[in-house]
């Protein structure tokens, strides 16, 4: 292997006074290239409820406190439910809801019906078959229930599937597909370790492969060399190579696909955005510490009209990696980066070893770039830096991407930090953000809560929490703490349901660390779980014997 390039500094050159501004001058309205987020591509149809009462209408409701409970803690006034959790059926067949249940997100097919993905990241229970069987992913028929007007899964429909570790068929598109770096596979079986995701403008499910070397390592990582941590036996040992990728799952025709070019590396999520002449956008971040921040601009435009057939944007197209020193996206092609022809690149070879392309191409080095969204009004892209030094402690921050005039097509860009963390800033370790009323961010965290040191984000904070950060107005950039979750967990995926007025979360390995058994109590094993959030409508139901696992 060549030797590789002196790293860039962690966060590039914006100075202490760049990262402690706010994004004054007014935002940047891209109303030519503005797509929505997750929770609202996922919604095409409007449905409202006459008598709904709204989830949250302002920044006022009642902090929660600290909390080292094993429970789920929310304001007064507010309640939840267990929706799903590890080891539920979902299928007549007696298909099992996986474990760690971390992204969720659902497409609707009319105001009635559509369908719900979750992804199961990982399991500290099960071992060898049952494990790959476990990881992967669960598509659930979504249903409105005429009572309620509630959206609940289907788990007696013969349409829902699983896709896991063991022997899913995988197809892979894109320039690595059939190549010699991947020596000729066209499939793969399997997808592990998922993560983050979207919904596709055509109404698809995303999901990223983050850490997929747990399964099977990773030699191509240069930072090092990442052994697996499952010790799988031999006749379960595959090519990491085939791992690593953003897939794509299609709920009606039940396919599934790994997209090459959009890079192999710890795929935390894809944000979907167009650029001002109508090419297709997806922004990615690289979930380990001094790695890169990606987008991907196809070379043809998106034809609404098409459908599913927009797909194939995704296979033609330039990857870029941000330079945050300079303010620039550098394309990972050999014939427009020539240091990348020199050192033996082709496409397919940057598609799989990507992480050591951006050495060699000088991206940025960022501390941990997770989830990143793409603001409904403004167009500005957020990016959660997990690990983000503040100069005394890896806290974590929220970077604000604005691109040259508004345009997602654009190879020039500033930023800024939005939110620094800190003991004082209320926030650390931002792990998953997402979009909520007034567009103001809802952030779950992700640090360390077995055996933590001392002055540590677990002694200032408590349990894992979900932060409410408004985007606009007088409160904008302040941290207000909406939720805590049980001991051990962390909180995953804040959406709203197409109703708006439930708040649907993942509430990820509770028990880790050997302490909590929730959400059943007494000795029971403790379950990763999706539940709903809801507001509490009248003084009867504000009984504590009629809160809902509160």
């Amino acid at each position: 292997m060549d030797s590789l390039p002196t790293p860039s500094p962690l966060m590039g050159a914006s100075s202490r006074r760049q990262f402690m501004q706010y994004l004054g001058a007014g935002a940047v309205c891209a109303a030519a290239n503005r797509i929505t987020p997750n929770w609202l591509t996922a919604q095409p149809v409007q449905t409202q409820a006459s008598q709904a009462t709204p989830l949250f209408d302002d920044f006022s409701f009642q902090e929660v406190g600290k909390t080292l409970e094993d429970a789920v803690t929310l304001p007064p006034g507010y309640k939840y439910e267990v929706i799903l959790k590890h080891g539920d059926k979902i299928h007549p067949s007696g298909l099992q809801f996986g474990d760690q249940a971390d992204y969720l997100a659902f497409h609707l097919e009319n105001d009635e019906a559509g369908w719900l993905w979750i992804n199961h990241e990982n399991s500290f229970f099960l071992k060898g078959k049952e494990l790959l069987s476990d990881v992967g992913g669960s598509c659930i028929r979504l249903r409105k229930d005429a009572g309620s007007g509630k959206w609940r899964p289907d788990l007696t429909s013969q349409d829902n599937l699983r896709v896991n570790g063991l022997d899913t068929k995988i197809k892979l598109l894109g320039p690595a597909a059939g190549s010699k770096a991947l020596d000729g596979a066209n499939e793969v079986v399997g997808s592990v370790g998922n993560c983050g995701g979207a919904v596709s403008p055509w109404g698809t499910f995303f999901s990223g492969e983050e850490n997929f070397y747990h399964f099977w390592g990773d030699f191509d990582n240069p930072k090092s060399m990442d052994a697996p941590l499952h010790g799988l036996p031999d006749d379960l040992q595959r090519n990491p190579r085939h791992y690593g990728w953003m897939v794509e799952v299609d709920p009606q025709t039940k396919e599934v696909f790994k997209h090459t070019a959009l890079g192999r590396f710890g795929h935390e999520n894809i944000a979907f955005g167009f650029t001002k002449d109508g090419r297709l956008v997806g922004y990615m971040g690289d979930d380990r510490n001094a790695m890169g921040f990606y987008k991907f601009i196809s070379r043809e435009k998106y034809d609404a009209a098409a459908g599913k057939g927009n797909r194939r944007l995704l296979s033609d197209g330039t990857l870029y990696v941000a330079d945050t020193v300079n303010g620039r996206w550098i394309p990972l092609d050999p014939e427009q980066t020539p240091v990348l022809k020199e050192k033996g690149f082709d496409l397919a070879e940057i598609c799989v070893r990507t992480r050591v392309a951006v050495e060699f191409a000088g991206g940025t080095p960022l501390a941990r770039p997770e989830d990143v969204e793409i603001h409904p009004e403004t167009g500005e892209i957020y990016v959660c830096l997990t690990a983000y030094d503040n100069g005394t402690d890896n806290v974590g921050a929220i970077m604000v991407v604005r691109e040259k005039e508004g345009d997602h097509g654009a190879l020039a860009f500033e930023h800024q930090v939005f939110v620094l963390g800190g003991k004082e800033a209320g926030l650390a370790w931002p792990d998953n953000i997402g979009f909520g009323p007034d567009n103001a961010l809802m952030v779950t965290t992700d640090y360390e809560v077995v055996e933590p040191p001392a002055n540590s984000p677990h002694e200032w904070f408590g349990n894992n929490n979900l932060l409410i950060v408004p985007t606009k107005g007088e409160h904008r950039g302040q941290v207000r703490r909406f939720m805590s979750g049980p001991l051990g967990a962390e909180l995953c995926s804040p959406t709203l349901s197409p109703c708006r007025t439930e708040l649907w979360v993942n509430v990820q390995h509770p028990g880790d660390g050997g302490r909590g058994h929730w959400p059943e109590g007494g000795t029971s094993q403790p379950r990763s779980a999706m539940i709903a959030i809801s507001r509490l409508k009248n003084a009867e139901e504000r009984k504590p014997e009629n809160l809902s696992g509160a």
